[in-house]
């Protein structure tokens, strides 16, 4: 069944994008460029069943976490500094894969860390198609930087670099 599925999607693809798929981004963000995984995003329902929506006038900063990261404790640590901010807001994203990576989570224990350390964070489960629109993120944190207009102005990946602190991603927002 998996190679059908694997066989009809590479024919799809070969035929053009699919209606409704979200593209992949370029390794580089550009503030010209079509925000990766931006109308995802905002179409997105959160943990409690709210639709994102869009943020009229305010850039959204979005983090892939999972509750067992010690790296996402400390960043969300510097999120907290900045969600005071009327031209910030703050979503995170939690992959399942991820969240339940080597047994470490699960939802439960997503729901109760947020519950205990951020219950100001809104978290959109993400799905198959918004991990692919964001580059298909492999480390936890990765965050993301929009702008008002929902352009990907900076991408925070744990791999290449230390997460920003709060100075940092006020310093960018600032500048938007």
């Amino acid at each position: 069944m998996k190679t059908a599925r694997t066989w009809l999607l590479l024919a799809l693809a070969a035929c053009g994008p699919i209606p409704g798929d979200a593209p992949v981004p370029a390794p580089a963000a550009s503030t010209t460029s079509a925000a990766p995984g931006w109308d995802l995003l905002m179409r997105a329902r959160d943990l409690d069943g709210r639709v994102v929506g869009v943020a009229p006038g305010r850039a959204t900063i979005a983090v892939v976490l999972a509750s067992w990261c010690e790296h996402c404790h400390g960043e969300l640590v510097e999120l907290a500094r900045l969600r005071d901010r009327g031209d910030v807001r703050i979503l995170g994203v939690s992959f399942r894969w991820q969240e339940e990576y080597d047994r470490r989570g699960d939802a439960g224990a997503l729901r109760a860390y947020l519950a205990r350390e951020a219950p100001w964070l809104p978290v959109v489960p993400g799905g198959d198609d918004l991990w692919r629109a964001l580059g298909e993120p492999p480390k936890v944190p990765t965050l993301f930087v929009y702008d008002a207009a929902g352009q990907l102005r900076a991408v925070y990946d744990r791999r290449e670099r230390a997460m920003p602190d709060a100075g940092e991603l006020a310093a960018l927002l600032d500048q938007l």
